[in-house]
């Protein structure tokens, strides 16, 4: 199944809020390349790509598949916003310090083109970072494996595992390869980001499985926010 996402942008831009843990991952990577120019591969509505505009990158180039997904990104001085593919990256040889990606490498069929555009247009020393989820960060999800257990089989088919990403950098000539999972805690008031299905697995499920998820969230939520957790993997490297 394809995912429309020009239709979900609306929908990502209300509900899809950037994660603090996740800003503060890349800033300790950035640290390694300060004031260099900065790329996000699939940036979405943009909400990381503001983040390291305010980190001190010199220019941020946010890039998404979808024309309407960039419409919902803020403007920003330092950011510059391109439709394109993570196979094809149009810039020269060697042109950026750090490259990033959050929860869009299993949207990538050749994931091994993907490094190796990202490996062509880094500087020496510049950062590579991908954050997706591992096989076990799938079945523990919260709330989604819990009112949505349908999710898991599909995720699991499309997300690729940890070692083969891994193997792909070092086949390139990435160094230093290193990862680690991290995550937070929060509350969920209401169910309006997973009625509008703001999340792509709940596309790819059938309709009896989402509704009666949704009915199951929305019973427990009347007693009060749910206790929820969001969890990355993530896996970086350097170009040497």
């Amino acid at each position: 199944m394809t995912i429309a996402y020009d239709t979900l942008a609306p929908g990502y831009a209300r509900h899809r809020e950037g994660y603090g843990y996740v800003i503060a991952m890349l800033e300790r990577l950035f640290e390694r390349s300060p004031g260099e120019s900065v790329l996000e591969v699939g940036c979405g509505t943009g909400v990381y790509s503001a983040a390291m505009a305010e980190s001190g990158a010199s220019t941020v180039y946010g890039m998404d598949l979808s024309r309407q997904m960039l419409r919902q990104a803020p403007a920003h001085k330092r950011i510059v916003y391109l439709q394109g593919a993570a196979t094809n990256l149009p810039f020269a040889d060697q042109a950026l310090g750090m490259i990033f990606s959050i929860n869009v490498v299993h949207h990538i069929q050749n994931i091994g083109d993907y490094f190796r555009e990202a490996f062509r247009i880094l500087k020496p020393g510049g950062m590579f970072c991908t954050a997706t989820d591992s096989e076990a960060i799938i079945k523990r999800r919260v709330p989604l494996s819990r009112y949505w257990p349908a999710t898991v089989p599909v995720e699991r088919e499309r997300y690729h595992g940890l070692e083969m990403l891994r193997a792909e950098m070092a086949a390139l000539g990435f160094a230093g390869i290193d990862g680690c999972e991290e995550g937070m805690t929060f509350t969920l008031p209401d169910a309006a980001a997973y009625r509008d299905k703001a999340f792509s697995c709940l596309q790819l499920i059938p309709e009896d499985a989402f509704e009666e998820g949704l009915r199951s969230m929305e019973s427990d939520l009347r007693s009060g926010p749910l206790q929820c957790a969001s969890e990355l993997a993530f896996l970086w490297a350097q170009r040497p």
